[in-house]
């Protein structure tokens, strides 16, 4: 498995790349200080399975180079790290197409548990609130389109975004799109609860 880090701090980038190297044996890191260093490396290898990301590049920020990225057809999933600690950096983030946000100062186990949810397909963003006593009179107002129940169902069966892309004749990068709206709505955070949640809603039937 080929992860990628963008990021200027060369100590912190080395730290990460020791922490995810030790936590997966099968696991290999390259790094690049910025956004043309990251291009240059994009056109001229492999693919990586996950980019990690630092917000504040030199030259250019993060959420600019994720449309770079898009421009030499990369869309390979992007887990942002930053230093700055704020939902709505965090929401940003997820909104300009990232499938991650974590902060620097989080510890080894939520740094593995972000990198783990995005590389399943799944979006992580710890900072989306949720209260677990409004949730069943929010959940009433749930509206999902037919479209998002066909990507539902084929959650419940287990199959990964690139297996949904495939049986419903649309990118993978669309599934992603369509997850985020449905995390959204029923205000989870990975798949197996928004499966379960469509279940005890009754968007879903049970197979």
């Amino acid at each position: 498995m080929n992860l990628l880090i963008i990021d200027d701090h060369q100590l912190f980038a080395e730290g990460l790349k020791f922490l995810l190297e030790s936590f997966d044996a099968s696991i290999r890191t390259a790094h690049v200080k910025d956004a043309k260093d990251a291009l240059h490396y994009l056109q001229n290898n492999d693919r990586p399975d996950l980019i990690l990301l630092d917000i504040n590049l030199p030259g250019i920020n993060g959420f600019s180079l994720m449309n770079e990225f898009q421009k030499i057809n990369v869309w390979t999933p992007v887990l942002i790290i930053s230093a700055i600690e704020s939902p709505a950096t965090a929401q940003l983030a997820i909104d300009s197409g990232a499938s991650g946000f974590i902060s620097k100062s989080c510890n080894s186990t939520g740094l593995i548990s972000a990198v783990q949810t995005v590389l399943k397909g799944d979006i992580y963003n710890p900072t989306r609130a949720s209260s677990s006593a409004s949730k069943a009179d929010e959940m009433k107002l749930v509206h999902i389109t037919n479209r998002q129940k066909e990507i539902l169902h084929l959650l419940s069966q287990g199959l990964l975004n690139k297996q949904i892309a495939s049986e419903l004749g649309i990118s993978a990068n669309t599934v992603k799109a369509h997850l985020y709206e449905i995390f959204r709505h029923l205000k989870v955070n990975n798949r197996t609860a928004a499966v379960k949640a469509a279940f005890q809603q009754g968007l879903i039937s049970q197979i």
